[in-house]
């Protein structure tokens, strides 16, 4: 290679020189700069996007907490404790009974156990839990129990 470079003219060196340079800087262009370039406007729009939908999310979000708070029928927490509640509203949609377990970890706070309960009585459950009675489910494990439609669950409530 050194002795074909050293049988080169000075203006054919000149001309390899150039040519080997503009062979880098394309390459460099194509493989490097260009993919970049292209991920970097791909994660901008991303970007943009996101803090689209966070806007959104962010006005619906105040307009459901100013619905809660200007409708007549808005849950509010009823006195007592959340356990006795509950435990009506069990009563109320038939999921007593054997297979159920409830436990008050505070006045605020309840834990359920359901073994093979109806998962459509079970979701009308916890929609009347938040909507009449100010109860938001925290934390949910739901499993399918051994006949169709039905469900193992764990619960938690809260106030």
């Amino acid at each position: 290679m050194k002795a074909w470079w050293q049988s080169l003219a000075a203006s054919e060196r000149r001309l390899v020189t150039w040519g080997a340079i503009l062979i880098s800087l394309t390459m460099l262009w194509l493989f490097i700069w260009k993919p970049l370039n292209s991920h970097h406007q791909l994660l901008q729009q991303d970007l943009q996007d996101a803090q689209a939908a966070h806007e959104e999310m962010q006005q619906r979000r105040t307009e459901i907490l100013a619905l809660r708070g200007a409708s007549a029928g808005s849950p509010s927490a009823a006195s007592g404790s959340l356990h006795t509640t509950v435990i009506a509203a069990l009563k109320q949609f038939q999921l007593d009974g054997a297979g159920t377990t409830s436990e008050e970890k505070d006045k605020k706070t309840v834990t359920l156990k359901l073994e093979a309960k109806p998962f459509d009585t079970l979701a009308q459950f916890l929609a009347t839990m938040e909507t009449q009675h100010a109860a938001n489910t925290t934390a949910m494990t739901l499993k399918p129990a051994g006949k169709p439609g039905t469900v193992d669950a764990q619960i938690t409530l809260e106030r």
